[in-house]
Formats: structure tokens, sequence, C-alpha cells
């Protein structure tokens, strides 16, 4: 149980869960995940800084993940001030207009502060 609440705890900041069964376990098994594939979100939207960003299908198709598994690693570095909100919208394959996610330079952040 106590497991449990610190997945509870964590979110935003990591994979939660909102009933103790299907979704405690998928929680579960996101939160062994979700550093490495949080860290490869941001490499590839590191990379993809002077092309404009991109949307969750976009960051998912290029690191051959499902956009499932992207969203809410975007969700968990928006929360953490790593990635923001372009101001961009480009349809995504299911023709909806979806946000361009943009990672914050480090520097330019640093000299805000």
């Amino acid at each position: 149980m106590a497991e449990q609440l610190d997945l509870l705890q964590r979110y935003p900041d990591g994979p939660g869960f909102k009933e103790p069964t299907t979704s405690l376990d998928a929680a579960e098994a996101a939160a062994r995940r979700a550093p490495t594939l949080r860290a490869r979100v941001l490499r590839v939207l590191r990379a993809a800084w002077l092309t404009g960003g991109l949307t969750a299908d976009e960051c998912a198709d290029r690191l051959g993940e499902t956009e499932f598994s992207v969203r809410p690693r975007l969700t968990e570095l928006k929360h953490a001030g790593l990635v923001r909100d372009s101001g961009l919208k480009r349809r995504n394959r299911s023709g909806l207009r979806a946000i361009v996610w943009e990672a914050v330079d480090p520097s330019s952040e640093a000299r805000r502060a």
C-alpha cells in the first residue's frame, strides 16, 4: 500500500492511478519505464527545437512508442518546467489539432530567473 500511495503522490510528476486494480497495475508498470522514456522524449524535443517542436504523435513516431506512453511523459516534463506548449498546433494522425511541444532552452530560462 505504501508503494501505491507513493505513486499517487507523485502524479503529475510521475505515473499515477485512479483505482486500485488495473489502473494501479498500469501505473506501476509505467513507473519503472517512465524516467527513461521521459529522458528520450526530452532528447527528441531538444533535437527538434530548431525545426519548431513536435506533437505527441510526432514524438511517439520518432521514438517508436505509442502516443499513449508519450503524452503522460510530456505532462510530467511540462510540470518539471523542461518543455512547454509552443503556441503552435498541427494536425495529428486522428486529424485533430494537437499542441506542438518544444524543449525549454535552459540558458534562456536561467536568464529569466
